[in-house]
């Protein structure tokens, strides 16, 4: 649009940002330039740039030579790997040209990992009954008992946590650790009077891990981890995405010829999943014979394409973080775990930060190559830490809306270094590059997990703690004073613990059985797995199942709820009422017996 003015014709700013030609920012490519340790099966990932402006990609092995492929695009437009149709040859180096429309050739190259072996992983079928609950309605069921030590009914929300042996790591003993099951595995949620409203039991070795509620195509949904775990302590499984009715809507598997990781599941705003990986290497470390392999396991993060299973996005923590920044030696550690990773959050500008265990650093790293732009804590900060504000062995970083760090702070490993565990919150100065502690929380008493943990803030200001490889939760107020406590059993733990609001609506029938204690009564179990709303269940009896009327009906007690009814019948059906009278559901007629 011309504008007009005196002088020379002016354009208005709509027309003269239009009129600049505009700089695109590069695309982000994974593998990034220089990686050490690529998979042999690895993608090469083009983000941030629609899929019709890549003319072409080619990818040449120093051994193995050049790779046919086929560019795939991603579901949300913005960028698209090209899938080798071959493997590239484990220590060879791989050169990378990228034609894009309109632009200069981008050269990268990567070096292909020499792979190690993944250790076995942990298969304790055993159990401890005495700690395990059981319903009469629903005798296959055993989730871990769970005791609230200090009540609070009405806080908001329900409680999320995945139950799984607590390892115990000895001190002075090569990392030896031991490990007493007490059930099943799975993802769980309580209310906040701890009852069971919903478990979903997994079969030996598969554990859960990381169940909470997120957001994805514009829905709430449950997400969580599952699969074995290795002797090394890191997993081999995949990500469930389940909506409201506990329905499978997506499994997500780590792509590059990966297993998805125990230590962190969690979707991005544009529904990508962001998770950790571990990979056994072989490499020459330091101090060694020249041409002596040892082996390391490298950590990694993963951004993959839900609705397709592409990777979008890959970074290595071997080849960005020296080893020397390790508190893990080969010598204390059978596979060298120099980082384990334990969390990863995307930045809103775009920046992933991300929680390294074995360093004791939290990192930010900018996608476009991996560069780390800060580091917080560890051997190498950038910032100067205030009193009280060193952390050890942390997990579950995050930050917060105003720029401040909260993170669960283990402060054991071994070795301990703080009697008790803590949530943290610190406030990053950028300008002075320091760091200072803004609030603490620790549970009464002494309180020390050497491993796991989580720290979420809530919406209303308080804190919800969840103390990993100790059975024990909490929630906490904004100035530290304890409102809610509870417990796992002995032995039991939860990597990451969680609350949040929640409505679950199964569309599997409630489960019933029903016994005669005597000729004229008849006793009635019923529950429902996962669900919230039943607020009473109306008893319905007959002859048979085409004669049944209502007899009694009784408020929910309990995930399984018993009920006495004075009766002949020999058939029963339960119907599920919520707080209205609205019915809900009902069982299958089922004979007395």
């Amino acid at each position: 649009m011309i504008v007009a003015a005196p002088g020379p014709a002016v354009l208005a700013p709509a027309a003269l940002a239009a009129a600049v030609p505009q700089i695109q920012p590069p695309p982000i490519i994974s593998p990034a330039a220089g990686t050490p340790d690529a998979s042999p099966q690895t993608q090469i990932s083009v983000l941030g740039i629609p899929p019709h402006e890549i003319v072409s990609v080619s990818a040449a092995g120093s051994s193995s030579g050049r790779h046919a492929g086929r560019i795939r695009a991603y579901s949300d437009g913005q960028g698209a790997s090209f899938v080798p149709a071959a493997p590239f040859t484990q220590g060879e180096h791989v050169s990378v040209a990228i034609r894009l429309r309109g632009r200069a050739v981008i050269r990268t190259a990567f070096t292909v990992a020499r792979l190690g072996t993944i250790p076995p992983v942990v298969n304790l079928p055993q159990t401890q009954p005495d700690k395990l609950q059981s319903f009469a309605s629903e005798p296959g069921l055993t989730p871990p008992r769970i005791t609230v030590l200090k009540a609070a009914p009405k806080l908001p929300g329900d409680i999320f946590l995945t139950p799984l042996p607590s390892p115990i790591v000895h001190p002075g003993s090569n990392n030896v650790i031991s490990i007493s099951p007490v059930g099943p595995g799975g993802p769980m949620i309580i209310g906040p009077n701890g009852r069971l409203i919903w478990f979903k039991q997994l079969a030996p070795p598969d554990v859960a891990a990381n169940l909470m509620v997120e957001r994805y195509r514009g829905r709430n949904v449950l997400t969580w981890w599952q699969g074995p775990v290795t002797i090394a302590a890191f997993g081999l499984g995949e990500g469930v995405i389940a909506n409201g009715s506990y329905h499978t809507i997506a499994t997500v598997h780590a792509g590059n010829g990966y297993e998805m990781d125990i230590h962190e599941f969690r979707l991005t705003p544009d529904g990508d999943a962001l998770f950790t990986v571990n990979s056994p290497i072989l490499v020459h470390l330091p101090g060694t014979p020249a041409g002596t392999m040892s082996p390391l396991l490298d950590a990694i993060v993963q951004e993959v394409d839900v609705r397709t299973g592409l990777v979008v996005w890959e970074w290595h923590a071997y080849g960005h973080i020296p080893l020397k920044d390790s508190y893990a030696t080969p010598a204390n550690s059978s596979s060298f775990d120099a980082y384990h990773i334990n969390s990863i959050e995307q930045l809103p500008d775009g920046t992933m930060l991300i929680s390294a265990r074995d360093t004791s650093a939290i990192y930010d790293v900018d996608p476009h190559g991996g560069r780390i732009d800060w580091t917080l804590g560890g051997k190498a900060s950038d910032f100067r830490l205030g009193r009280g504000a060193r952390f050890w062995f942390q997990h579950d970083a995050e930050m917060l809306p105003n720029g401040d760090i909260s993170m669960f702070d283990d402060e054991a490993g071994p070795p301990m270094k703080a009697p008790s565990s803590r949530g943290l919150v610190l406030a990053l100065d950028m300008q002075r590059m320091g760091a200072r502690v803004v609030r603490q929380y620790h549970r009464p008493g002494v309180t020390s997990a050497q491993s796991e943990g989580s720290l979420q803030m809530l919406g209303n200001g308080n804190v919800f703690l969840g103390f990993g490889a100790q059975p024990f939760f909490s929630e906490l107020s904004p100035s530290g004073r304890l409102l809610f406590d509870a417990s796992l059993p002995a032995d039991d733990g939860s990597y990451r613990e969680f609350r949040f609001p929640w409505t679950g609506t199964p569309t599997t029938r409630p489960a019933v059985v029903a016994t005669r204690p005597d000729a004229s009564h008849v006793i009635v179990d019923v529950s429902w797995n996962g669900a919230t709303d039943v607020a009473r269940w109306q008893v319905l009896a007959g002859a048979d199942g085409t004669s049944l009327e209502p007899v009694t009906t009784v408020a929910k007690t309990g995930f399984d709820t018993r009920i006495t009814v004075a009766s002949s019948a020999a058939t029963v059906a339960v119907r599920a009422l919520n707080a209205g009278g609205r019915r809900l559901a009902e069982t299958t007629p089922v004979r007395v017996s």
